[in-house]
């Protein structure tokens, strides 16, 4: 965890990760109380970065709802519904 201000250089040259405060609005924008099932992780660039509790997959969206995913090093953006069930279903062991 980063000290003092909650802001830390991040893995993208020249991109700061934010650890502070938490925003929760975009997702429960899109999916009301199933965020119980998320952990917010950060801010990056606009975009707040969920992590699911069971999967451990990211959802990753913006200030509007809009959901992106890294497609050959760059984030797209990207259908909510599909992204969300690639995120919450289950692991097959």
């Amino acid at each position: 965890m980063p000290q003092g201000n909650g802001v830390s250089h991040g893995h993208e040259r020249g991109q700061e990760m934010e650890f502070e405060p938490p925003n929760w609005k975009p997702l429960e924008m899109r999916i009301g109380e199933r965020c119980a099932e998320f952990m917010w992780m950060w801010r990056q660039n606009g975009l707040e970065y969920y992590k699911h509790i069971d999967t451990r997959r990211y959802l990753v969206l913006d200030a509007e709802g809009r959901t992106y995913r890294r497609r050959d090093g760059d984030l797209v953006v990207v259908d909510f519904a599909e992204e969300f069930c690639r995120v919450a279903e289950a692991i097959d062991v």
